[in-house]
């Protein structure tokens, strides 16, 4: 029997203990990166293996050793393990037993997939051309930046990524089908930046305008000067989103305000249209502020960059998922999405691709969309995730 045979047997043969690794991690969620207990079980399961624990600052690092025709270089498998600050609303017997906190994105689902793996890979490492990172990354949900980028630097700092030949993510959702799996050639996800604005005026009575600067009235203009260089100056073609979510000012009807205050987001999917939106924002509130004598401050927090996967690895990603689950069950999406992933940081440095896993079952009322309290998904999916990361270490160049 073949490396390949192999593989999806032995995982055939995992699958029960893969769904109760995602069961008992659903019980216990853990958020940002207060993940130790995740982590304590994530170690215990890998050190049964006798697979090798990296140093990290954060999370997990496994490596899988190959065998002795090794052709050198490492592949590498990652997953986030983070829960959502959220209480659970569904009815059932794996049911979050963290008050206020719940596996609601299917990382449960992907650190499980991710030991099922790590697994059978162990158990035919001799027969492994690679070796194999498994990376168990908390904190991609947040805080701020995540837990991609500071475990990045754990691998920049034992010299690994340069060897590192290709990295995969799986991301399970009830967007698609329970067996089939989407994948995204170029930008896959959203960069995420956030900004603050300040506008100081020159506060009067509402009957003498003239005799004030209305940092409303700027505010406002601001916005709609925005909409429209959203709309003129961008391509239609090219995804951006330049979103105003806070506006405050004024404190009485008959009183012009002397402060206004905006907080926004910005999501792109090309790092120069990012540059490009935040720079002609500052413009216009400049222009804006300067002609009618007010003053402005803008914070701009720097968010995720765009997840952009390599085409190459993308397309060895089709072709192992239709051998999985049938070339007719492989969906190629034609527009990226427009959240954000810190993966992303993996995928500056190193060749990567980030790839769906249908999970939606409509009989079985698994239906609701990630973040929701009511999110949940066919356990079937996880055998399809776990052949697919198996076969990623084996087949990715």
């Amino acid at each position: 029997m073949d490396l390949i045979e192999d593989i999806r047997t032995q995982a055939g043969l995992v699958g029960k203990d893969v769904i109760g690794y995602r069961r008992h991690l659903h019980m216990h969620p853990e958020t940002g990166f207060d993940t130790q207990e995740t982590e304590r079980f994530v170690k215990q399961i890998l050190e049964g293996e006798r697979i090798e624990i990296l140093p990290s600052s954060v999370g997990v690092i496994g490596k899988i050793s190959a065998g002795t025709g090794k052709k050198g270089g490492y592949i590498a498998l990652r997953a986030d393990m983070d829960a959502l600050p959220l209480e659970e609303a569904n009815d059932v017997p794996y049911r979050s037993r963290a008050e206020g906190k719940m596996h609601a994105c299917g990382h449960d689902g992907h650190t499980a997939m991710l030991l099922g793996a790590a697994t059978v890979l162990q158990r035919n490492r001799e027969k492994l051309s690679r070796d194999v990172l498994l990376i168990f990354q908390p904190a991609e949900e947040g805080p701020k930046l995540g837990g991609a980028r500071i475990m990045l630097k754990d691998l920049e700092s034992m010299g690994l990524v340069p060897e590192i030949r290709a990295m995969a993510a799986l991301h399970l959702t009830t967007e698609h089908p329970a067996g089939t799996v989407a994948v995204r050639y170029g930008s896959s996800m959203a960069s995420t930046d956030e900004f603050d604005i300040g506008i100081t005026g020159l506060g009067g009575h509402g009957g003498s305008p003239h005799k004030a600067i209305d940092a409303l009235s700027l505010a406002a203009r601001f916005v709609t000067e925005m909409e429209s260089f959203m709309s003129r100056r961008i391509d239609p073609l090219d995804s951006a989103v330049f979103a105003i979510g806070v506006l405050k000012a004024g404190t009485a009807a008959n009183i012009i305000p002397e402060r206004a205050t905006l907080s926004g987001t910005l999501r792109c999917q090309r790092e120069e249209t990012r540059g490009f939106i935040l720079s002609g924002a500052e413009k216009h509130l400049q222009a804006i502020c300067s002609w009618s004598g007010a003053a402005y401050t803008m914070d701009v927090r720097r968010g995720l960059p765009v997840l952009v996967n390599d085409d190459e690895k993308v397309e060895q990603a089709e072709r192992i998922a239709a051998e999985i689950v049938g070339a007719d069950k492989v969906i190629r999406l034609k527009y990226p999405s427009m959240g954000a992933e810190d993966f992303a940081y993996f995928s500056e440095k190193i060749p990567a691709v980030f790839t769906w896993i249908g999970a939606r079952n409509e009989e079985k009322g698994f239906v609701h969309m990630m973040h929701n309290p009511r999110f949940d998904f066919d356990e079937d999916a996880l055998a399809v995730g776990t052949e697919m990361l198996c076969r990623i270490a084996v087949k990715m160049e």
